[in-house]
Formats: structure tokens, C-alpha cells, sequence
């Protein structure tokens, strides 16, 4: 009797066990319940370089803060890595707890259950206020809700500034940047020269890499749109858009230089180039690598006060554990706050994400430091995202190869360019 008994007990600890090691099995990439009370996470994500290496140092603050819950930081290295990586694991049911993602990849992870509604913890013990949620910048909470639901939060936002050497606009008797198309093209020609007197061009008055983002926002600011108000068909070849890219291609192939990858900050920061328009983020890989004096602006304007904000958001998974997705969205609360968006902002060149960052000592020193920088984000005011829908993530690169390149390599006009590539993004749309 006590032998059978004994096997009984044996047979219910083997099945207990079991249970148990399946159900940390679907904590998603995190391990919950190791029996030191902490909660470990993984956090997947692209960031690399001198933007890993600020990543990894607040996480590495937030877990010496927090000492029951740890984050990996995992870096996939490249945002196409990262999309497979996530897709694979999210088959497999097997995500990480907390993810890098563009708009579109979110749509997907919500049409499949992966991604978690954060709206419960907004409105949780351990959320947010109207007061906190309205600090954000306008368009931020936006572009991360669906269907009344906030699916993610935002990451690494930027926004595009025009990078200027003060010394060659001196040179030719300019003293500040552009403020309108008519000042842009104006600077780029008086900027472009042949300094040595030999009949050849020395100094470039601007230079840029073929960017769907640069000609998106010069088509809102010439009051064009890029899709149609239910987002069933491309706007951007409209009369607003062929004026943009025509403007795009005289500036770039008149005055300016179209290069590959980022050849054109390299001979901006040789001062080969007068101006050159890049992400804020740009500031991390261009800081030391110049001698001249830098200032950075705003964009030039057009018909519109308009620009688009780029950059991910970060989600939390559905099949994470309990324990886990509370840790998770403890950490999206922290990195997200005034404090640490600031400094993240400082250390990266990324957009703070709240207003009341901005006003922060760490940020008005970094505003010290890097003349122009605080009125480039007052374009986050006005800026807005693109669209969000997997087809238009597809569609993009129809746009900037079809359409942008094809013009700037004077394959075709640019009205043809763009009509080539409405059609091709329309055949995407319609799938």
C-alpha cells in the first residue's frame, strides 16, 4: 500500500513539474518565477552603435533601480532583422516581452492577439494621468492608438533638421539658415562654388541620399498629402507632389549632390557641402567628426506649417506572463518619463517625447551645446506620422524607388516618377 502510494506522489510531482515548466515556457522571452523574486524580461530591439550603447546604459540604470525586475537588452542590429526575428518568434509563440516596432508591424501583431492593449495599465493603480498622457507630444498617443486601444508607446522618435556650416554661409555673405523654399534654393546656388579657381566645383551648396522622408515632407508642406483621407489610394501624385519633387531634383541636381548611404554627412562634416538635411539623430555619428561651426534649423517652409516625426514604438506581448507584462510596462512608464526621455533625447538626439522634457536642465544644456537644436523640435508641434498600415510599410519603398530615385536619376520627370509609382502603390493597397 505505502509503495503504491508512493508511486501515486512520484507521478503527481512529474505532472506538477510539467504543468509548471510549460506555463513558464509561454512566459514569452522572459523567465518569470526563478525563485529569487525577480522578474526577468527581454527587450528586442535595433539600436546599435553609440544608440545601443545609450540604450544599454538605462537599462542598465533601470534594473540597478529596480531589484525585482531585470531587462535583457537584445539587439538584432538591423530593423529587418528585428521584423523577421519577431515574426518567427511570435509563430513559434515564443516573443520576447517587450519589442522595437514600426506602426505597420503592430497592425499585424493586433490582427493576431500578440500585441497587449496597454490602455488597462494607463488606466491602472500604476498608470498615468489626463495631465501625464496630454504632456506627450501631440500625435505620439495618436499614432500608437487603434480602435480606441493604446497598442504601443513611443520609442525613438526624430525629426528632420537642416544641418548648416556657419563659416562657408559667412563666406558668401549669409548669416542664417533658409526659411523657405525660395532662401533654400537661393542659399544652395550661392553656397555651390569652385574655390580653388580651376573650373571645377569644390563646395556643394547642398547634398542628400534618395529619401522618401525628405520628399514627404515637402509634399505637406506644399500641401499635398500621401494618401487619400481613407487610405485606399496614393495622393502624393497630385500637382503639390510633382511641384515637391521637381523642387527635390533642382535642388539636389542643380546645387547639390545625390549620394549613397551617407556619403553626403561625410563631406558636409569634410566641408565639402554647405547644408545638408538629416534626422536629429544624426548628431550622434556627426559630434566630433568636424571643424567647423555647426548650427542646426528648422526646415524650410513652403504653403504648410507641416512635418513628419519618424521613428518606432515599443510593444508590450500578449503571451507574456502576468508578472511580466506588469514588470514591462513598468519599464515603457519609466523610459518614457520627463526625466529619462530627456536624457535619452540628450545622449541620442532623438525627440524627448514629452513636452515638459524639453524644459529640463539636461536638455536646455544640451540646447547650450548644439545651437539650433531646441527650434528644430518645435517642428514636433506640428508634425504628424504616416500612415500605418503594413501595405503602405510596403508601398514606401514603391514611393522612394519608383518615384524618388527615378526622378532624381533623371530616368523619368518627375510627374511621371510619381504616376509610376501611385500605380504601383495602389496595387498594394488593393491586396
Amino acid at each position: 500500500m505505502k509503495h503504491r502510494l508512493k508511486k501515486h506522489w512520484l507521478l503527481w510531482v512529474l505532472l506538477t513539474t510539467s504543468v509548471l515548466a510549460i506555463s513558464l515556457a509561454g512566459c514569452g522571452g522572459g523567465k518569470e518565477g526563478t525563485g529569487d523574486g525577480v522578474v526577468r524580461l527581454e527587450f528586442w530591439h535595433a539600436m546599435g552603435g553609440p544608440l545601443g550603447d545609450a540604450l544599454d546604459a538605462l537599462v542598465a540604470e533601470f534594473n540597478g533601480n529596480h531589484s525585482d525586475i531585470e531587462i535583457q537588452s537584445i539587439s538584432m542590429g538591423r530593423y529587418q532583422a528585428l521584423s523577421q526575428k519577431i515574426m518567427a518568434a511570435v509563430a513559434a509563440d515564443q516573443p520576447p516581452d517587450l519589442a522595437q516596432v514600426y506602426e505597420a508591424w503592430t497592425e499585424n501583431l493586433i490582427e493576431n492577439g500578440s500585441a497587449e492593449s496597454m490602455t488597462a495599465y494607463i488606466n491602472g493603480p500604476n498608470g498615468l494621468s489626463q495631465e501625464e498622457l496630454d504632456d506627450f507630444i501631440p500625435g505620439m498617443i495618436e499614432n500608437s492608438t487603434w480602435d480606441g486601444e493604446i497598442y504601443s508607446f513611443p520609442f525613438n522618435k526624430s525629426v528632420r533638421a537642416l544641418y548648416w556650416n556657419k563659416g562657408a554661409f559667412a563666406e558668401v555673405g549669409l548669416t542664417q539658415a533658409p526659411t523657405n523654399w525660395d532662401e533654400y534654393l537661393e542659399y544652395a546656388k550661392k553656397l555651390t562654388r569652385d574655390t580653388d579657381g580651376d573650373g571645377e566645383i569644390d563646395q556643394w551648396g547642398t547634398a542628400g541620399q534618395i529619401s522618401a522622408w525628405m520628399f514627404e515632407n515637402l509634399l505637406v508642406q506644399n500641401g499635398g498629402e500621401i494618401l487619400t483621407d481613407d487610405g485606399t489610394r496614393a495622393a502624393f501624385d497630385s500637382p503639390e507632389g510633382v511641384e515637391a519633387l521637381e523642387f527635390m531634383v533642382e535642388l539636389l541636381t542643380e546645387y547639390g549632390k545625390v549620394t549613397s548611404g551617407y556619403e553626403y554627412q561625410n563631406d558636409f562634416q569634410a566641408g565639402k557641402i554647405g547644408m545638408v538635411e538629416g534626422s536629429t539623430v544624426s548628431l550622434s555619428f556627426m559630434e566630433g567628426k568636424y571643424t567647423f561651426d555647426m548650427a542646426l534649423a528648422p526646415l524650410p517652409e513652403n504653403k504648410e506649417k507641416a512635418s513628419f516625426f519618424a521613428g518606432t514604438n515599443v510593444v508590450i506581448f500578449a503571451d507574456s506572463c502576468d508578472p511580466n507584462k506588469r514588470a514591462a510596462w513598468e519599464f515603457v512608464k519609466w523610459f518614457t518619463s520627463p526625466e529619462i526621455t530627456a536624457r535619452w533625447a540628450a545622449m541620442t538626439g532623438y525627440a524627448p517625447v514629452r513636452r515638459s522634457a524639453m524644459n529640463l536642465p539636461v536638455m536646455q544644456e544640451r540646447f547650450t551645446e548644439v545651437e539650433g537644436l531646441e527650434s528644430v523640435f518645435t517642428q514636433l508641434e506640428y508634425a504628424s506620422y504616416e500612415p500605418r498600415s503594413a501595405a503602405w510599410y510596403a508601398g514606401r519603398k514603391y514611393l522612394e524607388e519608383t518615384g524618388v530615385e527615378a526622378a532624381l536619376r533623371k530616368q523619368m520627370k518627375p510627374g511621371e516618377a510619381l504616376a509610376a509609382a501611385a500605380r504601383a502603390v495602389n496595387a498594394e493597397l488593393a491586396r
